[in-house]
């Protein structure tokens, strides 16, 4: 059976506030996902072939980032050497972020790219690996592990450009 246009409008116009905030509600939350995931940063990792770590340490103390001005903190700076294939040594260059992860553990340890030399075989960059002093020395001589190097940012928006253009 068939419902009467005016009692479809009258049930619209009672209940007109609430479904309208709520639709301009749900396409505010669909326009704000769509743009993040437009405008996101994917970050691009160059994944190294070895790595080893040396025996050059130092210690140094600095204000801690967490708490401000209120607590020095000492950091623990290893030199950490890795090997790169030569076709990506292109895109590696000091002061680049790095995450350090050693064999038989599970946390990466924050680096900076240090100095960068490429040969005809493979490429080397040293690194500096940074972490609070107070935690146990996650560090052994000669152990092994991987780098990865961050060396673009890149959003899906250009992709979509892209598409829209073929």
């Amino acid at each position: 059976m068939a419902t009467p246009f005016s009692r479809t409008t009258r049930s619209l116009q009672a209940d007109n506030n609430y479904s309208q905030v709520g639709l301009l509600v749900a396409i505010l939350l669909a326009m704000m996902w769509v743009h993040w995931f437009l405008t996101a940063e994917i970050m691009s990792y160059e994944v190294s072939q070895a790595l080893y770590v040396t025996d050059k340490e130092k210690l140094r103390r600095q204000f801690s980032q967490d708490l401000g001005a209120k607590r020095v903190q000492t950091i623990r700076n290893r030199l950490v050497v890795a090997e790169f294939p030569p076709k990506v040594m292109a895109s590696i260059h000091p002061w680049q972020r790095a995450f350090v992860q050693l064999e038989k553990r599970t946390t990466l340890i924050p680096a900076t790219v240090v100095n960068v030399s490429a040969g005809p075989t493979k490429g080397t960059v040293e690194l500096r690996a940074e972490i609070d002093a107070a935690v146990p020395n996650p560090f052994e001589t000669g152990e092994g592990g991987e780098v990865k190097i961050e060396v673009e940012n890149v959003t899906q928006l250009p992709w979509y450009y892209a598409l829209l253009a073929y």
